[in-house]
Parts: C-alpha cells; structure tokens; sequence
C-alpha cells in the first residue's frame, strides 16, 4: 500500500510539473505572438514566434494548431480597444470630432511599436469571437460615418469604404516608418482628414469601392503578405 500511494504521489507530483511547463509554455507563446505580430506583421512566420519563445515548433502546434488559434489569444485585447474607441467616438455629439476622433485613435493603435498593423483590415474568417467584435466595430463605425456625412460634417460622397483607405495608407506608412520616422503616419492621418471635410470637396473621378471589392482587396492583401 505504501509503495501505491509513493507511486501515485510521483505521478501526482510529475504531472503537476508538466502542467506548469505546458503554463509557462503558452504564456511564453503568446508573449512571443505579441511581440512577432507587431513587429513583422499579423503574417508572421509560425516558425519565428516559437524561436523567440525558445521552444520546438511542436510545442507552439501543441498550444495553438493554426495561425487563427494564435490570433484569438492575441488579438481579442486589442480589437476590444478598437471597438471602445469607435463607442467613444460615437458618443460624441459633435460628429466631425467624434469621427476624427476615432480616425486618430484607430490609427494610432496600429502605428505604436507595440500594435498590430493592419489589424482592421485582416479578414478572421474561422475565428468566430474575433470576427463578432470585428462585425461589432464595423456596425458602429458605418454608424459614426453615416452621421457626419447626413449632417454635414464630412463631405457627401465620403463612404465607409473610403475609410479603409485611411487604414490601409496608415499602416503601411506605419510600416515603412516606424524605425525612421515614428510620427510620420500622423501627418498621413491629418492630410486624409483635411481631405474629406466638406469645404474641401471636389468631383471624384472614381466611384467608391463597393463592400465586394473592399473584401476582395483584402483576401488580396492577405495572400500577398504570407509567408
């Protein structure tokens, strides 16, 4: 009986230590996400968040099978402050500053050395939590647009699919920039906000891009940046 429960009481022990290692495993997983994603992109290689953790390749698909895994364990955080960004902005009753507001602000998430560039414009298909907050922010984004453009405070053929062209500008220059001139995307972000005020309104010789294009141009976008 006693060498059962010294048996029992070694296995007890042994599987409490491989608990704690699995723990600090993932916790340095999603550090290493953290840290890869911003600094090479929501695309990055699998491979370079596991070295940086300093573990196997196994041992990152054991924690997380699949990219999208990864991304829910990450980005949940950060899409939530995009969307507490978009309801402030929105609570705001004058509509330009609410909406240039939330323009900057968005912006600047993304732009700081620690964000994730192109967080807004990455499709989680597959990853059901993320894309409800993602569909969430979209919803009270088109609102705060909606109504700056119906009273008058942005110009009349501003559309929400306008804005992705903000986001995508800024975090490219972002990109580009962030080692050289860390500020730079805000006199990008300024430029664009200086051109849909409705005094600055001049005849478009292009349509806007219709909701299927948008989600097109960003399938696109995302075969082109993965590795």
């Amino acid at each position: 009986m006693a060498e059962e429960l010294g048996e029992k009481g070694r296995q007890g022990v042994a599987a409490r230590a491989e608990r704690s290692d699995s723990i600090r495993n993932r916790e340095k997983l999603t550090a290493a996400a953290q840290a890869v994603f911003a600094a090479e992109g929501l695309n990055a290689p699998m491979d370079r968040i596991a070295a940086t953790a300093g573990v196997g390749p196994g041992t990152l698909y054991r924690h997380f099978p699949s990219r999208l895994k990864l991304w829910e364990a990450v980005l949940e955080e950060p899409l939530r402050g995009q969307l507490a960004v978009a309801r402030n902005a929105l609570a705001n009753p004058d509509r330009w500053e609410g909406l240039a507001e939330y323009i900057v602000a968005s912006c600047e998430i993304e732009a700081e050395r620690d964000g994730y560039l192109n967080l807004m414009n990455t499709r989680f298909d597959g990853a059901p939590g993320l894309q409800a907050i993602r569909a969430e922010i979209q919803r009270t984004v088109r609102r705060l647009v909606t109504l700056a453009r119906d009273e008058g405070a942005v110009r009349p053929d501003f559309t929400m699919e306008d804005l992705l062209f903000i986001a995508v500008s800024n975090s490219k220059i972002a990109e580009v920039t962030r080692s050289t001139a860390p500020g730079a995307w805000r006199r990008n972000v300024e430029l664009f906000l200086d051109a849909i005020r409705p005094e600055r309104a001049h005849p478009l010789s292009q349509r806007p891009l219709t909701p299927s294009q948008v989600a097109r141009s960003m399938v696109r976008q995302e075969s082109l940046t993965r590795p």
